[in-house]
């Protein structure tokens, strides 16, 4: 058995971790957790684990999306649920803690991500108490702009640093959303239009200042981030929504003076994204247990090419629908055309649709009308996301099929994972109050870095531009430097057609000649494509934070038999 680099080297493993978000903190207190289970106590020798997290700005634990400072507005997007306590057991869920620390939100199942992000602060103050037993961890401010060997360790480039930083035994990479990428328009904006680069962070970039009170507002973009833009320059400026009042869950948009006179979003395939049923909502009967064979399919498939994960998505919404009475081809091709053209067959392009669209998936959600094919796909995807993604780790693909793939992915997940009911109905309610406008959605108009395209006859030109398009996951066409060094040095190899790199299940990067970067790991979103599904606060998805947090606390620690036996030579000594 190998001895612990604290006891075969005389110093402690030296680790550099590159991100301060949750994926990194969630990292981290699997490490933590590791520690606590060899019964580590602080040592007269010092720490076996020095660890130094480079990141630009505090807190850490909640990144830049859970920045305690937004508008409480801005709110998670998933229930809260999923953010149960951590293995290392020094923290509680988020439920428990929000009880005592914000009672006030009862039992919101979607609080703002402001709260969420005072928790995953709170998680990383825990997390580097426990870590203190065994190892030594500082934060250095800055951004990390390159990695390079040096000898069988690694250094790390950092902003307003002379020297890099290192040498390292490890580095993990845990960047979370990149800054910036080629399809921004900021990145080649020429029009006269001022330009607001992005949404985030809503109170410099979506300020009255910037987007006065009384504009015409094009907003390129109609997913997440949009809904984000919508709600600050309508709630954010002090827009009241109220419930009409005849008993219907329907809102009223009751407008503020601060607002602007419209919101025009525009989006590649004309449809925003379709509501999402309550949290715990249950599925029908038939539709789960088409859900659980789905499910025991998959259980037993292993592997599974692009092809037929789409070939088992269709076979088995196509069985939630089974109650609806419809013959199964006639289900099975509603099914298939709406993967294929991303609406359902009664809702061709024209005039309204997105529209009607929306207002359909909120009744389908509140449960006043029978799931459709979009539903079904939908609740698919969810229900059996895990699995399916899991199916789909490291698949060799080639870049057409691969491709196709992303295309209908991009479809299931406009039906899976978008706002809660109360946002969409916020939207409904802007629609009818004359505050947001989706005549340019149905149009095709597009927002380029020349300016507007295909403006519909009637309707004037914007007055601001905001872009609510974010960075892709991956790091293809992202332009952040570390990023471009990565595939520029070779340090890193991405698959035909895939977006992030490819890693080994442990997270350790493999280089564009096929081999292992020891000492060199990625997890999240830089992975994407080759690890499916990293927008998610759900530590339990992916198995490589683990195997990574074994093979560290390996290094640090020996293995757990090396740890007992120095822990019973130091006792009889």
């Amino acid at each position: 058995m190998a001895e612990p680099a604290s006891v075969a080297t005389g110093r402690p493993l030296r680790l550099l971790v590159v991100g301060g978000g949750p994926k990194a903190l969630f990292a981290l207190e699997e490490l933590a957790a590791r520690g606590a289970g060899r019964g580590c106590s602080p040592d007269h020798a010092g720490p076996r684990l020095e660890i130094t997290v480079v990141d630009p700005a505090g807190p850490l634990g909640a990144g830049t999306a859970y920045h305690p400072a937004q508008p409480h507005h801005l709110r998670l997007n998933v229930a809260s649920t999923i953010l149960d306590a951590p293995s290392t057991g020094s923290s509680v869920s988020f439920e428990d803690w929000a009880r005592t620390t914000h009672p006030e939100l009862g039992d919101e199942p979607y609080p703002p991500r402001a709260v969420v992000g005072e928790y995953l602060q709170e998680r990383w103050r825990r997390m580097e108490e426990d870590l203190a037993l065994w190892a030594r961890i500082r934060h250095h401010r800055g951004r990390a702009l390159a990695v390079e060997r040096d000898g069988c360790r690694w250094r790390v480039e950092v902003t307003g640093v002379p020297q890099m930083l290192g040498p390292a035994d490890e580095v993990l990479l845990a960047t979370g959303h990149a800054a910036a990428h080629e399809g921004a328009l900021g990145a080649t904006w020429s029009a006269a239009l001022p330009l607001r680069p992005s949404v985030l962070p809503v109170q410099e970039m979506l300020s009255c200042e910037h987007v006065p009170p009384g504009c015409r507002v094009a907003m390129r973009g109609g997913a997440l981030t949009f809904v984000d833009g919508a709600l600050s320059l309508t709630l954010g400026r002090g827009a009241v929504f109220r419930p009409e009042g005849s008993g219907a869950p329907r809102l009223v948009h009751h407008r503020s003076p601060e607002e602007p006179a419209v919101i025009l979003p525009t989006t590649r395939h004309g449809l925003l994204l379709d509501a999402k049923p309550p949290p715990g909502q249950p599925l029908p009967e038939v539709a789960e247990r088409a859900r659980a064979q789905g499910a025991a399919q998959l259980e037993s498939a292993g592997p599974l090419s692009p092809p037929r994960v789409l070939d088992l998505v269709v076979e088995v919404a196509s069985e939630m629908l089974s109650g609806s009475g419809a013959p199964v081809q006639e289900r099975r091709r509603a099914v298939a055309h709406t993967l294929e053209t991303g609406a359902e067959p009664d809702l061709p392009p024209g005039p309204g649709r997105a529209e009607r669209a929306l207002r359909r998936s909120i009744a389908v959600a509140e449960g006043s009308r029978p799931g459709g094919p979009a539903w079904a796909l939908g609740r698919t995807w969810v229900q059996l996301y895990p699995q399916l993604t899991a199916a789909l780790r490291g698949s060799d693909a080639d870049h057409v099929t691969w491709s196709r793939f992303l295309a209908a992915a991009q479809v299931l997940e406009r039906f899976a994972f978008g706002p809660p009911l109360e946002a969409a109905r916020m939207l409904v309610a802007m629609l009818d109050s004359g505050a947001l406008d989706l005549s340019w959605v149905d149009a095709g108009t597009a927002l380029r870095s020349d300016g507007v395209h295909g403006i519909p006859p009637g309707s004037a030109a914007p007055d601001v531009v905001v872009d609510a398009v974010v960075p892709p996951p991956g790091l293809r066409g992202i332009t952040d430097p570390l990023a471009q060094h990565l595939l520029d040095s070779g340090l890193v190899a991405l698959r035909p057609g895939r977006r992030g790199a490819v890693v080994e299940p442990d997270g350790t990067a493999l280089t564009s000649a096929g081999d292992r970067a020891e000492g060199l790991a990625l997890l999240g979103r830089a992975t994407e494509d080759h690890v499916i599904g990293h927008d998610t606060l759900n530590r339990h998805l992916h198995g490589e934070t683990g195997a990574w947090a074994d093979r560290i606390s390996r290094r640090a620690l020996g293995s757990p038999v090396d740890t007992d036996q120095h822990r019973d030579s130091e006792e009889t000594a």
